[in-house]
């Protein structure tokens, strides 16, 4: 055993306590006794749970006791210890033993909170005494529950809506009075029936227990606290729809479902009266071009009808603009009026009205008459705004050609006069002046009734009735001249509804009707909006029979209705290939399904060629209207001809194909729409073979390829013509002359290219630079020959320094004590003679060289010293002040400098030559300056020579003429050709005997050349 618990390698405590008895007995009693304490309470613990079967902590109480047990076990091997050293065993049930105290201390913490929320013995018996009141208060509530049970079944009987409650086996279990009105079963006939059976209609019985049975199974329910529509089921079999809100309480043997039943046939009924009437105002609204809106002023938000958005131009089934984007809906003079007129109102309550000018998105301008008002809420305080639009732009455009109508009228030999609805003459022409004999003024004074027959005032206000009625009315009656006898005339009255006013043309027919007595029975009494269209229209019924055929429909193609009695004689007429027949049925056909499956009232317009009874040939627009909507089929076909207009298009064709520069028009997304037969010779493909193909294809470097695709910045540069490079089928680059113009169809952009192949142009532009670059280099190599002399001297100075430096230096050597340090110094004068000489020879050897134009950024300040220092010599020789009058801190320009310089030495020797013919007694003056400009930078060469007289000013600038005895007349000529080279100009400013004044300008900023 001591083996098995490894004791041998360890000592008892007992030697460590063996020098005081009395402290080792006191080790050894109190672990004792504290081990019989431990022991007992797990006895007593045990017994207390035993006895308390609802003790709720029991498990605690027994993990309790096993912590007290180990504990107690702790003890006992201590004492142990004090003989037998079993240290091994004693720290394993001190292992044991924390585990046990942490599982007890973790247990305890989520004990004590529960321990403590329990009642104590005082709230356990002041609990007693309430549950004591409560039964007695119950006993009390239970009578008081069975009135309240009465009075329940009273106000259920009493509802508006039925309310009827089941089981959860489906059995009716409570049934009301207005239950039994809705559904036609008594209280006693439904109570005990099963639910679906009673009020379910058959279709939706199963679907109803399945759902019943899910809600039994899993609690979860879709229609319970859901407010429904469904159909109901009436004693009598009739189906009707009702309102339903189902509700489930729980009780101790199941589920009651109780039901609220409203029946909605009659709200059905309004509600589709509702509907029909908000179509029927929808379509009224669209055949009066009139919307309507309402605006609530706290959150700006917008509600706009269906046509207001076609007025606007606008999609409707997008959401309204925000309030504070309408800005852009108007022009901004009818946008301020109508602000001021709804802030007014919003402060006021008064209404408004006006005419304002519309800006449609597809950029087109129209009109509307604009109509507002207040909404007030509840407590009368303004909250939104309402209103109606309607499209006046026929009106205003009609009022335009009214104005421009009337000074026709007032040359009219017919009578003309405008009255308002109470019969006051407002305006009237000579000629109905002169027909009643009263002069202008006169009338304009008038009632309408002092110019009436007495016998025809009745009729006349019939009639005029009829024109507000029906919008126009015409007639005959009589006038009462000013002289008393009667004028018979035919009179034509207009209505126009927004003035409340009549226009009316009067004819004298009083000379008509003595010749046309026996006509008037057949005279019309009225013509037709449609008879006086000069559109050709036909109507047709439900049996395809051609009903109407108005005069321009006979006109244009020949047919009447004797003609063509019905559609198939038409078609077989204006079709006669059976063919093209067909398809124009078949097309026709799929048109009418669509406006049918879609529901509007007019259909799309189809392109066909009618055959008339003439034999001729014209291309037509057809569409048609249904124009009664009680009898289904009837329409109104509209044909109009649009020969004309396709005989331009394909006069506009065949230009567009003969052009010689090619055309390609494509859209947004860069595809190309169409192409010209030019574009081949151009790029080499077939227009066919580039329809659908991307632009950047053929011109990759145009400004849509520059900007990524992003077309919104080319229409700055629309109208302009710039140079691009396009791409062959071959893979060779073309230059290219290209103008961009921009259209709109349909409210889709379209951009067109116009190109043209510059290749020829560009070969001889480069052959004139290379000409000029090669005159240009001669020219130099003749200056250089001029200024020979000059230049030798120039040479000759520092040739002569270095001689002399040389001569002095062998005589320094030659001493007998050499002085190295001043020959040093001589040789490095000697050196610096040299250096001079050959930078005179490197000018020189730059200015003649042959090359082409190589452009760097120079400064011109630089240069005019360059050309001076080629010029010195003879500046010198020649005793020519030289003036500098130079600016500073000049920027950079971008210029040839050999060119540049070349033109500058011409300028000078040009000076040079003119101050040579001035006598002796005069001072010769060169003055050289340099001036910054906006854009560019100007160079000026002054002097006071003879100057030019006016013949020479004209002929200077003509090549091959000069001044010079021995010139060539070249000189001007270049170097005004190498400024404009560079984008600059030369001029000139002379008067004979005061000298003669040459300056240029060269841009800045511009990038060099390539």
């Amino acid at each position: 055993m001591f083996d098995l618990l490894d004791i041998k390698n360890f000592i008892p405590h007992g030697y460590c306590l063996s020098w005081s008895p009395v402290l080792l007995w006191l080790h050894v009693v109190s672990d004792l006794l504290i081990t019989a304490a431990y022991y007992s309470i797990p006895l007593m613990l045990i017994y207390f749970i035993r006895r308390r079967k609802d003790f709720p902590y029991a498990r605690l109480a027994v993990i309790f006791a096993g912590f007290i047990v180990a504990c107690g076990t702790t003890h006992l091997l201590a004492a142990i210890t004090i003989w037998v050293p079993v240290y091994w065993l004693d720290g394993a049930i001190k292992a044991v033993t924390a585990i046990i105290s942490s599982v007890t201390a973790v247990l305890m913490l989520s004990v004590i909170p529960r321990a403590l929320s329990a009642p104590s013995a005082a709230q356990l018996q002041a609990e007693i005494e309430q549950r004591t009141i409560a039964e007695q208060a119950l006993l009390v509530a239970n009578g008081t529950l069975q009135k309240n049970i009465a009075r329940t079944q009273l106000l259920l009987d009493s509802a508006l809506d039925g309310i009827v409650s089941m089981d959860d086996n489906g059995k009716v279990r409570a049934w009301n009075a207005q239950a039994e009105h809705i559904f036609g079963y008594s209280s006693e006939q439904a109570l005990g029936w099963d639910m679906a059976e009673l009020i379910v209609p058959p279709a939706y019985r199963e679907k109803h227990r399945q759902g019943l049975a899910r809600f039994m199974k899993t609690g979860v329910s879709n229609i319970i606290g859901t407010r429904l529509e469904v159909s109901g089921l009436r004693a009598d079999g009739s189906e009707f729809p009702m309102e339903l809100t189902v509700g489930a309480l729980k009780q101790k043997d199941g589920y009651v479902f109780s039901a609220y039943i409203r029946d909605i046939s009659e709200r059905r009924i309004t509600e589709d009266v509702l509907r029909q009437s908000r179509k029927e105002l929808q379509e009224a609204q669209r055949i009066a071009h009139m919307g309507s809106w309402q605006l609530d002023i706290a959150t700006h938000h917008v509600d706009w009808s269906e046509q207001l958005y076609r007025i606007l131009g606008l999609n409707p089934e997008l959401p309204a603009p925000d309030f504070t984007e309408h800005r852009r809906l108007f022009t901004a003079e009818s946008w301020e009026r109508l602000n001021a007129a709804m802030l007014r109102t919003q402060e006021t309550g008064l209404p408004y009205m006006l005419e304002l000018e519309m800006v449609r998105t597809d950029g087109t301008q129209g009109w509307m008459l604009a109509r507002g008002e207040a909404i007030r809420d509840g407590g009368g305080a303004i909250a939104g705004l309402r209103g109606v639009a309607m499209d006046i732009s026929e009106r205003k455009r009609a009022e335009q050609a009214l104005n421009q109508f009337k000074a026709m009228i007032d040359i009219s030999l017919d009578g003309f006069c405008i009255v308002d609805l109470e019969g006051n003459v407002l305006q009237v022409n000579e000629a109905y002046a002169k027909m009643s004999g009263y002069s202008v003024d006169e009338l304009e004074h008038m009632h309408a009734s002092q110019l009436e027959a007495i016998d025809e005032s009745e009729q006349t206000k019939a009639h005029m009735a009829k024109a507000v009625a029906m919008g126009y009315e015409q007639f005959e009656t009589r006038l009462r001249h000013k002289d008393g006898h009667t004028v018979v005339i035919e009179v034509s009255a207009t209505y126009l509804p927004e003035f409340r006013q009549f226009c009316v043309l009067c004819r004298d027919i009083t000379q008509r009707k003595l010749m046309e007595e026996e006509l008037k029975a057949s005279e019309a009494k009225f013509r037709s909006i449609i008879e006086a269209c000069p559109v050709p229209m036909a109507l047709n019924d439900e049996r395809l029979n051609i009903t109407f055929l108005n005069p321009a429909f006979v006109q244009t193609f020949g047919y009447s209705v004797t003609d063509i009695p019905t559609l198939a004689d038409w078609r077989q007429n204006a079709y006669p290939d059976s063919d093209y027949r067909q398809r124009v049925e078949t097309a026709w056909q799929a048109i009418l399904e669509k406006v049918g499956q879609e529901q509007v009232g007019q259909c799309l317009p189809m392109e066909v060629e009618i055959h008339c009874k003439n034999n001729s040939i014209k291309t037509v627009l057809v569409n048609a209207a249904t124009i009664r909507h009680s009898y289904t089929g009837e329409r109104l076909v509209i044909l109009y001809d649009i020969t004309p207009r396709k005989q331009i298009e394909a006069k506009f064709n065949a230009i567009f194909n003969a052009s010689v520069e090619g055309i390609i028009t494509f859209n947004m997304s860069n595809t190309i729409i169409s192409a010209n037969a030019a574009v081949e010779a151009i790029f080499g493909y077939k227009p066919e073979q580039l329809v659908g193909s991307n632009i950047n294809k053929l011109v990759p470097s145009s400004p849509t390829a520059m900007r990524g695709g992003d077309l919104s910045p080319v229409t700055t540069e629309i109208g302009q013509i710039q140079e691009v490079e396009g791409i062959r089928k071959n893979g060779f680059t073309v230059p290219l002359d290209l103008s961009i113009a921009e259209f709109s169809i349909d409210n889709e952009h379209y951009f067109t290219y116009i190109v043209r192949d510059v290749s020829l142009r560009k070969h001889r532009e480069q052959q004139d630079k290379e000409h000029l670059d090669e005159l240009a280099h001669v020219t130099r190599l003749g200056l250089m020959g001029e200024m020979a002399s000059g230049i030798a001297h120039e040479v000759n100075q520092p040739l002569a320094a270095i001689s002399s430096y040389t001569q002095v230096s062998l005589n320094i050597l030659n001493a007998d004590h050499p002085d190295l340090v001043k020959l040093a110094e001589i040789l490095y004068k000697t050196q610096q003679q040299a250096l001079r000489a050959g930078r005179i020879i490197h000018r020189m050897r730059a200015f003649v060289k042959s090359q082409a134009r190589q452009c760097s950024s120079t400064d011109v300040n630089s240069l005019l010293h360059e050309a001076v220092g080629l010029c010195i010599a003879e500046l010198k020789q020649n005793d020519i002040k030289l003036t500098f009058e130079l600016d500073r801190n000049l920027p950079l320009i971008s210029v040839d400098p050999v060119q540049i310089e070349q033109v500058i030495i011409n300028l000078i020797r040009n000076s040079i030559d003119a101050l040579l013919l001035l006598g002796p007694e005069r001072r010769r003056h060169l003055t050289i300056q340099s001036h910054l400009l906006a854009n560019a930078i100007r160079v000026r060469v002054k002097d006071n020579g003879p100057g030019l007289n006016e013949d020479q000013q004209q002929k200077i600038a003509i090549p091959f003429y000069t001044t010079k005895a021995d010139g060539m007349g070249m000189g001007l000529s270049i170097s005004r050709s190498l400024v404009e080279a560079h984008d600059g100009t030369l001029h000139f400013n002379s008067k004979s005997g005061k000298g003669t004044t040459f300056y240029f300008t060269l841009p800045i900023r511009k990038k060099a050349e390539r």
